[in-house]
């Protein structure tokens, strides 16, 4: 089933309207008719089966036929923080970070990046990762879309990464802590690093602001592949395994 994300002031009590992007796609792309359903979600972990009842010009008017609360989301929150990638590697990145669960997605730039944001070129960026991460969240059944942050600095990141839940960072050469010993929580903050991996100074610079460095295993993972390996496990320890 088609599914779209709305405003929730969009929705007035069992009648939804539909403007925009979304009713183009719905109208032309789709070519739908009066009395086919689609999903929708309010961007607030509710989710609403609709029916069509009417198409204007430019709008499509649809019927609540019921409505209850998103079952997709994990039951602790994931912040990403992502080192900047080369070419298309970024998109791949947040797409997948959605589909395994991620909240939020900070870009950052560190001392071994390949891929630099050119001035001016941040907002346009920014733009299309959120589109891609609307894209995947509809794919996936989400609650709400997931958001793509301003890049920043590596000092910037390590310094908005405090507060609540448990903070680490990858690191393909811990040898003490793997992320498979990670204690439940309602929060986790992880750093993936640069196609080049973090420098020995990044990592003691995390560790002194109490991010704790911790191994994925014995094999190399890419920067494009890293997020996703670790969201998994988050999962399956928090949400597959009954404790």
């Amino acid at each position: 089933m088609q599914r779209f994300f709305v405003n929730s002031c969009d929705i007035d009590q069992n009648d939804l309207v539909l403007t925009g992007n979304n009713a183009k796609h719905i109208s032309f792309s789709l070519r739908m008719a009066p009395g086919e359903r689609i999903a929708v979600c309010d961007g607030k972990g509710i989710d609403y089966l609709c029916e069509i009842s009417r198409f204007t010009s430019d709008s499509v008017f649809c019927k609540v036929v019921e409505r209850k609360p998103n079952e997709a989301e994990p039951p602790y929150r994931a912040v990403l923080y992502q080192a900047l990638a080369k070419g298309e590697k970024m998109d791949y990145i947040i797409q997948k970070a959605v589909e395994f669960g991620v909240a939020e997605i900070v870009p950052f730039e560190s001392s071994r990046c390949i891929a630099k944001l050119r001035e001016g070129s941040a907002e346009k960026k920014i733009s299309r990762w959120q589109r891609i991460a609307e894209e995947a969240a509809k794919q996936c059944g989400r609650g709400f879309i997931p958001t793509v942050s301003e890049p920043m600095s590596f000092t910037q990141a390590i310094r908005s990464c405090g507060g609540e839940g448990i903070s680490f960072m990858c690191y393909e050469s811990e040898d003490q802590r793997s992320v498979s010993e990670l204690e439940r929580a309602e929060k986790y903050s992880f750093f993936i690093g640069p196609e080049g991996g973090f420098s020995p100074d990044e990592v003691e610079t995390a560790r002194a602001a109490g991010i704790i460095p911790v191994s994925l295993g014995k094999r190399i993972l890419r920067t494009e592949s890293a997020s996703g390996f670790v969201l998994a496990c988050l999962s399956y320890h928090n949400e597959l395994i009954k404790q």
